[in-house]
């Protein structure tokens, strides 16, 4: 009878240990952006480009390009913050650890190697040792303006060429390569894959940097990836997302000495929009759309703030 309740005693402590255990361990797989329902505005980063958020929610990354609005400058000074779900910053320069950044850009993350578009090359880091662990240079394509980064998939990323008006597609491996994707897009900016539809949308910044950029769409279900407008000029557009299967979401600079806006494009009714935010924004650029909590993370370039704020049901 003493060995009975022994043995139950024991097996009791030992379920409530890998209970703990299990619970501790999904507890901390289960880290999640914080539902920001306030607006919140983060200052202290240096002409912030991107923000990217990892799979888990567990931290976001924000872009530097550095203390000098210079986008295709060579002057080492730039640098990735790293913040917290709730968007505190954590690590002011996280990245890189060693070595240097010129000015990076967009973000790509895929497998905790953090991908990043800095100038004529494509860097990638070690998320968990900060090590560099990558390195495409593009210097051979004429181009001192890579700008953003989309995950295809886990062997693919695109990348944009605002300078030459070229998107590239990016052979992860081994032996990672890149090949041409499309042309002859003006002020090529912002991207945006979409698994559902495999088409990968591109905003722009316009001919010469006028300000006279477009939404368009690659198709990448067959070989031809032949780009397609789908607006007239509208302004100098930078970053993009979906908000949902029919709604894009974009950010325009509209005019060097104007306040930015946020815009959507209906793919159904191909009516074009404007978001009420609360407040003007400096600068808008490569965004992160919270789809959970339906939050936006604004970089806003020309102010060193990140502004944070739930879009309003109807206002989408």
């Amino acid at each position: 009878m003493i060995k009975d309740k022994l043995a139950a005693r024991i097996a009791i402590f030992k379920f409530t240990i890998v209970s703990v255990i299990s619970f501790l361990f999904l507890a901390g797989c289960q880290t999640s952006i914080s539902d920001i329902t306030t607006p919140k505005v983060i200052e202290g980063f240096s002409s912030p480009e991107s923000v990217i958020a990892e799979a888990n929610g567990k931290y976001l990354f924000v872009s530097n390009v550095g203390k000098k609005l210079a986008p295709t400058v060579k002057d080492g000074d730039g640098f990735i913050s790293r913040l917290a779900p709730n968007g505190d910053i954590l690590d002011k320069k996280y990245l890189p650890k060693t070595g240097v950044l010129n000015a990076p850009k967009g973000m790509a993350i895929i497998n905790q190697v953090l991908f990043v578009a800095d100038i004529d090359r494509v860097v990638g880091f070690d998320l968990i040792t900060r090590k560099q662990t990558f390195d495409l240079d593009f210097s051979s394509q004429g181009t001192m303006f890579l700008n953003d980064l989309a995950v295809v998939d886990k062997k693919t990323l695109v990348v944009s060429a605002t300078d030459t008006g070229k998107v590239y597609e990016i052979s992860l491996g081994e032996k990672p390569r890149f090949t041409l994707l499309a042309e002859n897009i003006p002020g090529a900016n912002g991207l945006y894959f979409d698994s559902r539809t495999q088409r990968l949308f591109v905003v722009s910044f316009g001919e010469g940097y006028k300000f006279n950029g477009k939404l368009g769409v690659i198709s990448l279900r067959n070989d031809k990836h032949e780009y397609q407008a789908l607006t007239g000029p509208i302004g100098g557009l930078d970053g993009v997302a979906l908000l949902d299967n029919s709604k894009v979401i974009f950010s325009d600079w509209v005019a060097p000495d104007k306040t930015g806006l946020i815009r959507t494009y209906n793919l159904k009714t191909k009516k074009l929009a404007v978001i009420d935010l609360s407040q003007q924004v400096n600068g808008p650029a490569d965004f992160f759309y919270d789809t959970k909590n339906g939050n936006l993370w604004l970089p806003e370039m020309k102010t060193g703030k990140v502004l944070v704020e739930k879009l309003r049901k109807g206002s989408e």
